[in-house]
C-alpha cells in the first residue's frame, strides 16, 4: 500500500496479492475522497490491483476552476498514462464519480474493460446540496477549536447527523485553525453542471456494464433503466436490499462479493 502525490491527481494504490491481477480504478462521489473507498479497496486487493483517486477539487488533489466532463475525463487519461496502464482497466464510479466514469467510458471505450456504476443514472438531477454548501462556506473556520464545534454550528442547516459527519471528514487542521479540503467555491459554482447528464444522446459504451442500485435510494428510478440501456446496451442491474445511496459502506461485504462475482 502506497500513498502517493501524483502530479495531477492524488491516489492510493493497493497492490494485489496476485501478480498480474486485473486493475480497477475507483472514483468517489461529490464531496467524498479516496478514503471513502479504502476498506473496499483493501478487500478487492485479494483479486485486483486497486487504484483509488481523489478527483480534482477534492481530497488532496489539485484545485481547478473548471469541472467540465471532458476535463475530468482527461484527468483520468493523464492518470492512466502516468501509471503506464495501457491495457483496458475495470472502471467503477459512485454517484458523481459514476457520472464521470460513464462519460470516460463512452469517449475512451478501448481503455475500459468493464464499467461499474454505483447508484446514479445518466440524467439531469434536481438541485442538491445548495444550502449545505452555503452553510459550510459561511463558517469562519478559524474561530473553531474542535470538530464538534463545527458540527454544532452546521446542525441547523444540516440536521442529518450522519450526513453532517460525512461532510466533516473534509475538514483539515492548519496553523490558523480548520479549513476545507475540497474547493467549495468552485464546486458550488458548478453544482448545476454536476447535477446534469454527463452524456448526450449519441454517446454509447458497448462493453459490459453493471449498475448497482441501493434499494432505499431514490437516485435511480424504474424509468431510468431503459434510458441507461440506450447508452449501455450490455447493462446488468444489481439491487442491493436494505441499503441506500452508499451500498459500498452500508453493505460493504455483500457489495464486494457481488462486484468480484460480476467482474
Amino acid at each position: 500500500m502506497r500513498l502517493i502525490m501524483d502530479r495531477k491527481l492524488n491516489y492510493f494504490k493497493f497492490e494485489s496479492y496476485n501478480n498480474g491481477a486485473p486493475k480497477i480504478l475507483i472514483l468517489h462521489g461529490l464531496m467524498g475522497s479516496l478514503r471513502n473507498w479504502s476498506m473496499v479497496g483493501k478487500l478487492l486487493s485479494k483479486n485486483f490491483e486497486v487504484h483509488l483517486l481523489d478527483l480534482r477539487n477534492h481530497g488532496e488533489s489539485f484545485w481547478s476552476k473548471t469541472m467540465d466532463w471532458g476535463d475530468l475525463a482527461n484527468d483520468l487519461v493523464n492518470y492512466l498514462d502516468s501509471q503506464e496502464l495501457e491495457y483496458p482497466i475495470h472502471l467503477l464510479g459512485h454517484s458523481y464519480g459514476g457520472k464521470i466514469a460513464m462519460h470516460f467510458a463512452t469517449i475512451n471505450p478501448k481503455r475500459v474493460n468493464k464499467l461499474v456504476i454505483v447508484d446514479i443514472a445518466a440524467k439531469d438531477y434536481p438541485p442538491h446540496y445548495k444550502k449545505e454548501f452555503e452553510s459550510m462556506m459561511g463558517l469562519d473556520l478559524r474561530s473553531f477549536v474542535t470538530r464538534e464545534e463545527v458540527s454544532v454550528a452546521l446542525s441547523d442547516k444540516i440536521p442529518d447527523l450522519s450526513f453532517r459527519e460525512s461532510m466533516l471528514t473534509n475538514l483539515k487542521r492548519s496553523d490558523v485553525g480548520f479549513s476545507w479540503k475540497p474547493n467549495l467555491e468552485i464546486l458550488y459554482k458548478n453544482l448545476e453542471l454536476i447535477r446534469s447528464n454527463p452524456l448526450t444522446p449519441n454517446m454509447e459504451y458497448k462493453g459490459n456494464t453493471l449498475l448497482v442500485k441501493g434499494e432505499l435510494s431514490d437516485f435511480i428510478k424504474a424509468e431510468d433503466i431503459s434510458s441507461m440501456k440506450s447508452y449501455f446496451p450490455k447493462l446488468s442491474l444489481v439491487l442491493m436490499k436494505g441499503v441506500g445511496h452508499n451500498p459500498h459502506a452500508e453493505g460493504r461485504n455483500e457489495f464486494v462479493d457481488k462486484l468480484i462475482e460480476w467482474l
